[in-house]
């Protein structure tokens, strides 16, 4: 659970644009619009052409240390929008035009380079523009950055993602982007951010091994408050049924005791859903489901995600 009182007095805040909502591109027909002509970005990468470890050396020594974080932010993410690039990296142009165009040319190089590359769709059509084009990394991609990290995660193979699993990544991407953005903007510590499977818990019951798997963890620090945080980000395309039956594990979890070990609590874990009926629809099952029990969930949308991290959010979203 978190550690933050929530009784002191909240500060005015300035308005926040609006999440993108990703439960939109989870159908096939909403995003899978071609982007035919990607030359602005270099055109076609290198994905097919082997790269020797010598000329991956070469590489990695011509990158500066921007290039190489981007390349892990890709990894790490599976997937990124060329926006959400922008938005962790490219936040000292001098306008938001320029920024994108920082980003681009940075793309472009890696590309080049064969060490991203651009799914053939975009992400709200083509007239989206390029901040919505979606990169991966590449075989020498993730290649390139084992040369310094012997423990990195294995070696990805390639394949072209389904609507739903592009549209739930992304997602997870984004509050993993807006964690970042609010701990910057309002002086707190991100001390730890977790993605899938670094996040996983492992656990026993009855004798049988069980995974735990959140799709985000982290760990925020105010002063002397620090909270933890378990995510699951909802597209509502589960059943309230399905919800239930992953907050049984939670719970089952809890009880391990394994987690309160490391830290001395359990992390809040922060359901984020894409509107207010489906808000009301969960926390209503959640609290009905878990009548006696304690209250291990917050209900959320994405614009109620900063008062959340700021002040602990309200009684009306734990369950």
């Amino acid at each position: 659970m978190t550690n933050r009182p929530t009784n002191h007095d909240r500060k005015a805040e300035a308005k926040k644009p609006a999440t993108p909502d990703f439960s939109k591109y989870k159908v096939c027909n909403s995003y899978s619009n071609p982007a035919p002509n990607n030359s602005s970005y270099g055109g076609e990468g290198k994905e097919n052409q082997r790269i020797s470890r010598k000329h991956l050396v070469e590489l990695d020594i011509s990158l500066g240390e921007r290039d190489k974080k981007v390349l892990s932010a890709i990894q790490r993410h599976r997937y990124l929008m060329t926006g959400q690039i922008q938005r962790l990296f490219f936040t000292n142009a001098a306008s938001p035009n320029a920024a994108l165009r920082a980003s681009g040319r940075c793309l472009k190089k890696l590309r080049n380079m064969g060490l991203v590359d651009a799914l053939s769709r975009r992400i709200g059509g083509i007239r989206a523009g390029s901040g919505s084009l979606v990169w991966y990394i590449s075989h020498a991609g993730e290649r390139l950055l084992r040369l310094h990290d012997y423990k990195a995660a294995p070696v990805r193979r390639f394949f072209e993602p389904s609507p739903y699993f592009l549209a739930h990544t992304l997602a997870v991407s984004e509050i993993s982007i807006q964690l970042a953005e609010l701990c910057q903007k309002y002086g707190f510590t991100l001390n730890a951010l977790q993605l899938e499977p670094e996040c996983w818990r492992a656990y026993s019951r009855h004798g049988t091994q069980l995974s735990l798997k959140p799709d985000l963890y982290a760990v925020t620090v105010s002063g002397e408050y620090e909270d933890r945080w378990f995510f699951e980000v909802d597209l509502d395309t589960e059943s309230p049924a399905k919800v239930i039956e992953k907050c049984r594990k939670y719970h089952q979890y809890y009880h391990t005791g394994l987690e309160q070990k490391i830290s001395g609590v359990f992390p809040l874990t922060v359901w984020i859903v894409p509107d207010q009926k489906r808000k009301e629809h969960l926390v209503d099952h959640i609290r009905t489901a878990f009548e006696k029990q304690l209250r291990l969930f917050a209900v959320i949308t994405g614009d109620e995600l900063a008062d959340l991290i700021r002040e602990g959010g309200d009684g009306g979203m734990l369950c």
